[in-house]
């Protein structure tokens, strides 16, 4: 199995956005002319960038245009009811979402169990689960038949080393790890935000934060002067080979990328 992560498409309305729905309709491209295709999407959050009704449309019509399964979660910039509402009516969100507002989820595939959480809190730049998903999360985690579990969500558990995106981590990654602690280590925790691919560990479960298909964070360590600032580095997204147990990350740049040269 294949399943695609994409994340931050950050599609705005605003007079400055052309470029980031440019970028989502490329990478969108991108994953449809992929051989062999993906066999399923996930998106980890801010699809927009401003929670708007016109811009959940917009990226509803892109996503719409893959062949393959698409699954959503919200970031810090989405509204969680506009995106429930406008892209459940897609397909986009599980159909086992949440009655009390997270939008939390479900998904089975034959090769694959992929469990959604809503990180976003209103109007903060954080993520926080809390304790009703973390106690769906437990309860899903112990339904395991042996198939391949990931887990899904916005904000990072983990610290990157870019200071000015770590104070805006998830708040409440210990309490996820002590529920990932209490069940076989899921295969991986898939994660955006960051707009950069890192790759890291919580409670023995890889952790793998997918790069923006918009703009990419620099990558400042110096926690003693970092204050945040875009790169204009390739836009990507991260493609999961997933075989039994065994799951393998590739890196796939969405621009600057060319037919193949020559063999090896």
């Amino acid at each position: 199995m294949l399943l695609a992560h994409a994340s931050d498409t950050h599609v705005s309305t605003r007079p400055d956005g052309g470029d980031a729905i440019q970028r989502c309709f490329e990478a969108v491209a991108r994953l449809e002319a992929l051989s062999p295709p993906p066999d399923a999407v996930v998106v980890t959050g801010d699809l927009t960038d401003n929670g708007t009704t016109e811009e959940y449309r917009i990226v509803g019509e892109l996503l719409s245009r893959l062949p393959m399964p698409v699954h959503v979660v919200p970031g810090n910039h989405d509204d969680t009811t506009r995106l429930t509402r406008s892209l459940g009516r897609l397909g986009l969100v599980g159909a086992e979402t949440s009655a009390e507002g997270d939008c939390c989820y479900r998904i089975d595939g034959a090769d694959l169990v992929l469990l959604c959480l809503d990180s976003s809190v209103a109007n903060e730049a954080y993520g926080f689960v809390g304790p009703r998903q973390l106690a769906w999360l437990d309860a899903e985690l112990g339904r395991d038949d042996g198939r391949c579990t990931f887990v899904a969500l916005h904000h990072p558990p983990i610290r990157t080393g870019i200071a000015v995106m770590d104070a805006i981590m998830l708040r409440d990654a210990e309490a996820l790890a002590e529920v990932l602690n209490a069940h076989r280590p899921v295969q991986r925790v898939l994660a955006g935000h960051v707009h950069r691919a890192i790759t890291g560990t919580l409670a023995g479960c890889t952790v793998t934060i997918a790069p923006s298909t918009y703009r990419q964070v620099q990558l400042d360590l110096d926690s003693d002067v970092s204050t945040g600032a875009f790169v204009a580095e390739p836009p990507g997204v991260l493609l999961h080979q997933i075989s039994g147990s065994d799951v393998v990350s590739h890196v796939l740049p969405i621009r600057h990328t060319s037919a193949p040269l020559g063999s090896i």
